[in-house]
């Protein structure tokens, strides 16, 4: 009898913990989706910047390239500006600390400094501006024609948690303006126009984009000068790029991603995915390039580029497939 009562008791205890113990519950499924096929349209002359989403095949805006000339950094502690590299910007430093004292463009020959086309944030044609007292000149570059935008004086005077506060004027002309940036935080930079003398929204929020196509000053060695290409930047806030050149892109898998080092430098892709013939003046896109990205919300892609012309034959209209 007792020997019954233990088992009965052993069994009820048994069934009772089996029912508080919690079911697992499934991972989420993701489907992972047929090849999709995209092309943008950055035109003939490159005009357009265009701001990308690989999780839903989207364009998330589309600007002129010669819309903004500033990026300012936008976390509390930021205090880097970046120039707008798809016009070929670049910076002089001068010796002076007035704006007044710079009235030309005397002795700056054919040199400057542009951004480094990796987005290092230590790598900025401005630099530390907070070291030294200096007045910047900036060349604004060129627009889609080729027309020069003009010389620029800037010196930034102050920078806190929520914004800059700065002054700057055509390098010809004795008229200062002042300019204010607010930093918000949503985005990786607040962008400013010397053109329009106020703040912009151009580039999206740092977690609503992947890739830009656009033009960057690429910079070469031995000796360094610096030459605008067109391709592909990413948002080095949080989406990641390794180039795969030994694989075909039908037979690249999920396993390819294990041990692999991505790279955070925004020119991972950049613009070597094709080249030009001098002889026939044509863009050849190699499809045997490839790249695994890992996108802003953690998901893993794989894209090739597979032409740079439309159906008229006309350049600048990257076709991909991911």
């Amino acid at each position: 009898m007792e020997l019954t009562k233990c088992i009965i008791l052993l069994i009820s205890s048994t069934l009772f913990l089996m029912s508080c113990e919690k079911k697992e519950l499934p991972a989420p499924k993701y489907d992972r989706g047929d090849v999709i096929t995209q092309q943008v349209e950055m035109t003939s002359n490159y005009k357009n910047q265009i701001w990308y989403r690989l999780s839903d095949n989207m364009i998330v805006t589309t600007n002129n390239k010669i819309d903004w000339d500033l990026g300012f950094e936008s976390s509390a502690l930021g205090f880097h500006v970046v120039l707008n590299s798809s016009k070929a910007m670049k910076v002089y430093k001068t010796h002076f600390n007035n704006l007044s004292q710079v009235t030309d463009t005397a002795g700056l020959g054919l040199g400057g400094t542009a951004d480094m086309p990796s987005g290092n944030i230590d790598s900025t044609a401005i630099g530390n501006w907070q070291t030294i007292n200096t007045v910047y000149i900036i060349n604004r570059g060129y627009n889609e024609l080729g027309q020069q935008q003009g010389y620029y004086k800037l010196k930034i005077n102050s920078v806190t948690s929520t914004g800059f506060t700065f002054e700057f004027g055509d390098i010809y002309s004795s008229t200062v303006s002042s300019g204010l940036v607010n930093k918000n935080s949503e985005y990786s930079f607040n962008i400013y126009s010397f053109y329009n003398q106020q703040q912009l929204v151009i580039e999206p929020k740092k977690t609503e984009y992947d890739l830009c196509f656009t033009q960057y000053s690429h910079v070469y060695y031995d000796p360094i000068y610096f030459y605008q290409v067109t391709g592909v930047l990413s948002n080095n806030y949080n989406t990641t790029i390794i180039r795969i050149a030994d694989k075909s892109f039908n037979s690249i898998v999920l396993s390819d991603t294990i041990g692999k080092t991505f790279s955070v430098n925004k020119n991972t892709i950049g613009y070597n995915w094709k080249t030009f013939d001098l002889n026939t003046n044509l863009f050849t896109v190699n499809p045997q390039i490839c790249y695994l990205i890992k996108d802003c919300k953690g998901f893993y892609y794989k894209l090739h580029f597979i032409d740079f012309y439309n159906s008229s034959g006309i350049k600048g209209f990257p076709k991909f497939e991911f």
